[in-house]
């Protein structure tokens, strides 16, 4: 097997891994909705977020930080990825001053946001969490980084009677298996157009085990943080072998 075959075969790996992760997410948000009847929906019409949010781990979608309130009590915090783990806060930063956001909770009621501002942040700063009937919504900044938060600050401005609109269908469900045959497809391409013939049998044989790994991924999902440690991991280790 030649060098370059391996380093392909290296790179097929890492990619599956980061696949597993977006697959592993939208399995896992699926199972989570299913079994989340009571939990608040978060409604966004400019960015075209209807979603479900739950109380496990920003690695399962749009996450509510228990510590905080609800928003007849204080102050509402909710976090969201803005890149992986589905990026369901990727344009949180296209929000603008006034723009409406909706909070639909069952034990509350249909709480009416107004954006304030966006600012700003610190990774290690937090807002304060009191009886100020604010929204904050938390997300990553820039886009890919973990440096900074992107805060949107939202006012409370009235709590209508719940409407019953909680609970929708993940309007993601398919993009696992999306992942899954861009993966198999990519990898079917690379086999056939491969320079190296000798070493085709090397990289069809590892496309078929990564997409089995992928598809293993969505029917028994690993918890994505465990992945990402391991791509932490990984990541360290190349740095460490380059900088030899």
């Amino acid at each position: 097997m030649k060098l370059s075959t391996i380093l392909i075969i290296i790179g097929m790996f890492i990619f599956a891994l980061y696949g597993v992760i977006e697959v592993s997410y939208y399995s896992s948000q699926i199972t989570i909705e299913n079994n989340s009847t009571g939990s608040p929906t978060l409604i966004i019409n400019d960015l075209n977020i209807s979603t479900k949010v739950n109380n496990k781990s920003v690695s399962y979608g749009i996450y509510y930080e228990p510590q905080s309130y609800t928003p007849d009590n204080g102050t509402v915090v909710i976090f969201g990825h803005r890149t992986m783990y589905g990026s369901p806060f990727l344009d949180l930063d296209k929000l603008e001053k006034g723009d409406k956001i909706y909070l639909d909770w069952n034990s509350v009621g249909y709480a009416k946001y107004v954006v304030n501002r966006t600012y700003i942040i610190p990774e290690s700063d937090y807002v304060a969490i009191n009886k100020s009937k604010i929204l904050y919504l938390y997300t990553c900044h820039p886009k890919g980084s973990t440096k900074q938060r992107l805060v949107v600050e939202c006012l409370l401005k009235d709590i209508e009677p719940f409407k019953k609109i909680s609970h929708y269908e993940n309007p993601n469900k398919s993009m696992a298996f999306v992942i899954i045959l861009t993966f198999l497809g990519v990898g079917l391409l690379l086999t056939q157009f491969y320079p190296i013939k000798e070493d085709k049998i090397y990289i069809l044989s590892f496309t078929v085990g990564f997409t089995i790994f992928l598809i293993l991924g969505y029917f028994f999902p690993t918890p994505p943080e465990f992945i990402s440690s391991q791509l932490i991991n990984i990541d360290e280790l190349i740095n460490n072998f380059l900088s030899m």
